[in-house]
């Protein structure tokens, strides 16, 4: 990986990190004491996912990875790649998407956009069925309120944790396909076209 340097390895870096810490939330929801993160954190990680995964993807295309490894015709490249990757960041992928996984279905059942006030605890859902259409409030104990709370944030976790994962790979791709290009320039400046020779 000599080909992160500059302003792709702190990009790199930066999506890693940044996945690891929503990883890490994600996991507090699995411990037995109230979910003690700061409340701002998930929320926090959710938004700053867009600008990290936003970056990476033109960084992909404007460096030529992404036209080579996405799209349809493009799964052999795509698998090649990735089958080129360091061990220890075949791990590392594999980890993050398994744990993502995870978050995903224990979290799926009882998520809910729960709220509390001087009433007690509740969600609300659009009622379809009746006529007219109407918002229905649904009454929750405490140990259900908060139940419901710490799913959503493990599901509010680990969907960025994917993007932020994916973004590093797109960086990586963008580093590799950059690096290769520099490579061949002097000796094809007129192909500048040419898919770039991963390594």
């Amino acid at each position: 990986m000599e080909e992160l340097r500059g302003s792709y390895r702190a990009h790199f870096g930066l999506a890693l990190v940044l996945c690891g810490v929503d990883l890490l939330c994600m996991a507090s929801t699995w411990l037995p004491s109230e979910y003690n993160m700061p409340k701002w954190l998930v929320p926090g990680l959710f938004v700053a996912v867009f600008p990290v995964f936003a970056v990476a993807l033109v960084r992909s295309f404007t460096s030529g990875a992404g036209a080579q490894l996405m799209g349809p015709n493009n799964a052999n490249r795509f698998i090649g790649y990735v089958l080129l990757l360091p061990p220890a960041l075949k791990l590392t992928y594999a980890f993050i998407i398994c744990l993502a996984a995870l978050g995903f279905v224990t979290g799926a059942g009882t998520a809910e956009d729960v709220h509390a006030d001087a009433s007690g605890y509740y969600y609300t859902y659009w009622d379809r069925t009746a006529h007219p259409q109407h918002s229905v409030r649904v009454e929750l104990t405490e140990p259900e309120y908060y139940e419901a709370l710490t799913s959503q944030l493990r599901i509010f976790s680990a969907g960025p944790a994917l993007f932020y994962a994916f973004s590093s790979f797109l960086v990586l791709a963008s580093a590799s396909a950059a690096a290769a290009r520099a490579r061949t320039a002097p000796e094809r400046s007129s192909d500048s076209a040419e898919q770039p020779g991963w390594s």
